[in-house]
């Protein structure tokens, strides 16, 4: 049972990415906060090969938080599965 839980973890948290402007950008809650809380509509953070890509502040944050909650719904509903497999393999 450990062993599936982390293999879907990994599984997930390779999900949460998103390619912006030629950078590709690994999602989480830190991306998404910095997103939220910068008042500059354009500016550059480094991508996950440690290039600084120009970012549409807007842009970038509406597509990071589609993907944030797409994989998180994912990860949840196959996670609640391994829960009733388990359940039922108790009985």
């Amino acid at each position: 049972h450990n062993r599936q839980r982390l293999a879907l973890k990994e599984q997930q948290e390779q999900r949460l990415t998103v390619t912006h402007n030629g950078g590709q950008f690994t999602v989480d809650l830190t991306l998404l906060a910095y997103l939220k809380s910068e008042p500059d509509s354009h500016l550059y953070l480094q991508d996950n090969y440690g290039n600084p890509i120009k970012v549409d502040r807007d842009e970038l944050l509406t597509q990071a938080r589609a993907r944030y909650k797409e994989v998180m719904n994912d990860w949840h509903n196959q996670h609640e599965e391994l829960r009733k497999v388990r359940r039922v393999e108790q009985l």
